[in-house]
């Protein structure tokens, strides 16, 4: 959420373009909603795997069939009443949210003092609330994950972000054992820029961005 939850009505980003995916190139989807700590070994044994979404990073580089380039991804620090440009000085204010077991809760772990506080949450709404209600002073984030959340969670203070501090490429990705994975790429790759073409994708970005988001994203103005 928002980028993938195969289990909820509303499937995220990555949820409803895979399942458009899986329709048009007549592929047969099932899909799982496990913890993100056990996604990428889930993933990796499974000769039909594939993770929705995944940043391609040099860690993974050599770990996964990268599928489907699909969005930018930078990593911000979000936050109300004032921005934060650097770990370092969100820490120095307060207590920073971030998602367990991901690369972000390793950095920002690393650089803490005994002194500063690290909040790691199972879920991004759990950070969301948490911001929301003052108990931290910024959350460790995707950029689009935090607008996602803050919109559909109807908070009204505006959302506030820091300069990005390192950026990626979501994809979707698939195990090194997935049977027949260059076909299944070119084949999802034909049906993403047809999908770009007849407006299915700036459909599915505005329900979850809303439609200005949306439209900076698919003009490279993010």
């Amino acid at each position: 959420m928002p980028f993938a939850d195969g289990t909820a009505v509303r499937a995220g980003l990555f949820g409803d373009l895979m399942r458009e995916l899986c329709v048009r190139t007549e592929q047969q989807c099932v899909f799982r909603s496990v913890p993100w700590r056990r996604v990428l070994s889930l993933a990796s044994d499974d000769e039909h795997g594939i993770v929705l979404n995944l940043g391609r990073t040099a860690e993974r580089e050599d770990d996964f069939v990268w599928l489907l380039d699909v969005l930018p991804t930078p990593y911000v620090l979000a936050s109300v009443g004032r921005s934060f440009d650097s770990l370092a000085d969100a820490l120095k204010a307060g207590p920073v949210a971030v998602m367990a077991g991901t690369p972000r809760a390793d950095d920002i772990n690393a650089m803490r003092t005994d002194e500063q506080r690290v909040v790691e949450v199972t879920d991004p709404e759990q950070a969301a609330q948490l911001l929301q209600s003052g108990r931290v002073v910024a959350w460790y984030e995707i950029d689009l994950r935090a607008i996602y959340l803050w919109r559909e969670l109807g908070y009204g203070a505006p959302l506030l972000f820091g300069k990005p501090l390192s950026r990626t490429r979501s994809h979707i990705a698939g195990s090194l054992r997935l049977e027949g994975a260059e076909g299944l790429g070119s084949r999802m790759s034909d049906a993403f820029a047809e999908m770009c073409r007849d407006g299915t994708w700036q459909r599915i970005l505005t329900s979850y961005l809303g439609l200005e988001k949306s439209q900076a994203l698919l003009s490279d103005g993010w």
